[in-house]
C-alpha cells in the first residue's frame, strides 16, 4: 500500500474513532430543561456544555457553568430556534462542577433552571 493511501486509512480511523468517542460522551448528560423555551446540557465527567433554544420566541437560550478552576463561562444557541444547538468543551481547563440554563431576551436570564452540581 502506498504512503498516501496508508495516511487516508489512518485518519479516516481517526475521525471514525473521535466520532465515538464523542457520541458516547453525548448521549451521557445531564438535561437542565427550561419548558417552552429550551435546555442545557452538560456531559458525564463535565467535559461539555450545550444550550438549545427550541422555540422561534425571540428568547435566547444559554447554560452558564462553573468549572473545577473557578472559570466561569456561558454558552449559547447562537441560531436561535432554527436546527442545531451551541455546545463548547470548557474553557480555560478543568472540569464543570456546576451549571444552569436562563432563557430571555438580548442574554436576560429572566427564567432560569436551579444551579446542579458535580457529579453529573
Amino acid at each position: 500500500m502506498n504512503p498516501t493511501a496508508k495516511r487516508g486509512l489512518l485518519v479516516a480511523g481517526a475521525a471514525c474513532a473521535s466520532l465515538a468517542l464523542m457520541s458516547g460522551s453525548a448521549s451521557a448528560t445531564t438535561y437542565l430543561d427550561i419548558p417552552g423555551r429550551g435546555y442545557g446540557v452538560i456531559s458525564t465527567g463535565g467535559t461539555f456544555a450545550g444550550a438549545c433554544d427550541m422555540f422561534a420566541d425571540n428568547w435566547g437560550v444559554r447554560t452558564q457553568y462553573t468549572t473545577s478552576n473557578g472559570v466561569t463561562d456561558i454558552v449559547g444557541d447562537a441560531n436561535g430556534s432554527a436546527a442545531g444547538c451551541g455546545g463548547e468543551a470548557p474553557t480555560g481547563g478543568g472540569y464543570i462542577v456546576r451549571a444552569r440554563t436562563c432563557a430571555g431576551v438580548n442574554g436576560a436570564g429572566t427564567s432560569c433552571t436551579a444551579w446542579d452540581t458535580y457529579p453529573w
